[in-house]
């Protein structure tokens, strides 16, 4: 096969491939990002605290029994009427109630209790779901409850069973972006990485594309060609 064949079969796979970020790219532009999000059916969630400023809480050094690894970082936050410590270990995350020392468990009528306080739509709660495994709308999230609201853009409210966090609102909007933002970093397994290596691979065949591209200029033109001679006849 020649190197001109090459570079015409490969200009017309990369140039669908540009298609497609060009198309997807825009219509992810123009969808309204606050809707897709759910944003505007979330209320804010509120910030975390210092530790110095509650009273009433568990010592840390009571806690450390329990940790059996390296803190990285360590929060404290509210959750219902109490408070939460969120602690970051080389392991994974670890929660605790502040004012016991229990480890934290999020019963079904808290996560209830969480989505509904979060929701402002108009909806009414049609299904609960416990995911054990979590859920590929919520990447990275682990174990989540699923709130089901039937309102017009189908809002699912998803509330971590780590620290009864509303991790996420999702709606038939966001699916539509999410199949787009699929296609537009080519993250077919659907690894959640923009580094994947299909754009690698892509990356390397345009630099290959470009490199024969120049290559057959100058064999498709002599130094005649750019002469007035050459250009007048």
């Amino acid at each position: 096969m020649t190197l001109r064949t090459l570079h015409k079969w490969l200009s017309i796979v990369i140039g669908l491939q540009v298609i497609i970020w060009v198309t997807s790219g825009m219509i992810i532009s123009l969808l309204d990002h606050e809707l897709v999000t759910g944003r505007t059916t979330k209320v804010a969630s509120p910030a975390s605290e210092a530790l110095g400023s509650v009273r009433g809480l568990v010592p840390l050094e009571t806690l450390s029994p329990k940790i059996a690894s390296s803190i990285t970082d360590l929060r404290l936050e509210r959750v219902f009427s109490g408070w939460l410590y969120r602690i970051t270990t080389t392991d994974g995350v670890l929660t605790f109630d502040a004012q016991t020392g229990r480890a934290f468990r999020l019963e079904k009528a808290q996560a209830l209790q969480q989505a509904q306080h979060s929701y402002t739509g108009d909806g009414a709660l049609v299904e609960s779901t416990f995911l054990e495994q979590g859920s590929p709308e919520v990447h990275k999230a682990g174990a989540v409850w699923r709130m089901d609201f039937d309102d017009a853009m189908a809002t699912r409210v998803y509330v971590s069973a780590l620290d009864g966090r509303v991790v996420a609102h999702r709606n038939r909007y966001w699916k539509v972006v999410d199949f787009l933002l699929m296609l537009h970093f080519m993250d077919y397994p659907r690894a959640h990485h923009f580094n994947n290596p299909q754009i690698i691979v892509i990356a390397f065949l345009t630099l290959w594309l470009t490199i024969s591209g120049l290559i057959l200029v100058k064999r498709s033109f002599t130094r005649r060609d750019f002469t007035w001679r050459g250009l007048t006849r």
